[in-house]
């Protein structure tokens, strides 16, 4: 599948994905997917129709952007269901990139992000396809935009023994990203971040850099970044 950047591209996904499942579906499926279908081009309407006002220079409002994103993202969620249901992980590895797709126009209205769980699915499975550094610069960039448009609930991150929730793993997996940028700046404020939303989860973080640093040989102006935040929390260390 080629990359998906823009609403074009996952509407167009979207129109070929039928024949795509073809000898997947029997009746009900294929009636529970075109309906589904049905819904996302009426959401990708909506959403030209803000495009097309905010173009003639209308004011769009954040809650707006928010409320179309979120109907979006529920769709996604009951398309991924489908793919699930269906057996088909690959699938549903490339409908989550549609996820990055809805998140770039939420942000790009200062809309809030709601839903979080396939956008951190779609994040890691780019970041491991990634050696280029501008291209993982621009990753990092777009995780930062997502850590500052993300609801106030999921900010407040209760369920703290969940290793697996996203609000997690997209620090993570953005300090990761910071990191093998070896760019000072990115992985200083991934880091900084991660330190204010997460400062339980950090020290364990930094302890597992360290470990990496050493396992992979990562330039010494990295190291030293690494190093201070690890050192930030004396009492751990690295086994």
């Amino acid at each position: 599948m080629d990359a998906m950047v823009s609403l074009k591209d996952a509407r167009d996904y979207l129109l070929n994905l039928p024949r795509q499942l073809d000898e997947y579906l029997d009746d009900d499926y294929r009636r529970g997917l075109d309906n589904l279908l049905g819904k996302f081009e009426e959401f990708f309407n909506i959403v030209a129709s803000v495009n097309m006002r905010a173009n003639e220079d209308k004011m769009i409002e954040p809650s707006e952007a928010t409320e179309i994103s979120d109907y979006g993202f529920v769709l996604l969620l009951k398309l991924i269901d489908l793919m699930e249901r269906l057996d088909l992980p690959h699938k549903r590895k490339e409908i989550e990139q549609i996820s990055l797709v809805i998140t770039r126009w939420t942000i790009s209205y200062n809309g809030t992000i709601n839903y979080l769980e396939p956008v951190v699915n779609a994040i890691a499975q780019l970041a491991n396809l990634m050696q280029e550094k501008e291209a993982l610069l621009a990753l990092a960039d777009l995780i930062a935009d997502i850590v500052d448009h993300c609801s106030l609930e999921l900010k407040k991150d209760q369920a703290d023994s969940e290793e697996l929730r996203p609000w997690r793993l997209l620090h993570i997996n953005r300090g990761i990203v910071a990191t093998r940028t070896h760019d000072l700046d990115t992985m200083k404020q991934a880091f900084d971040e991660f330190l204010i939303y997460l400062p339980q989860e950090a020290p364990g973080f930094f302890a597992e850099g360290m470990k990496e640093m050493e396992a992979l040989d990562y330039p010494p102006h990295v190291r030293k970044v690494m190093e201070f935040y690890f050192n930030q929390n004396p009492s751990t260390r690295v086994h």
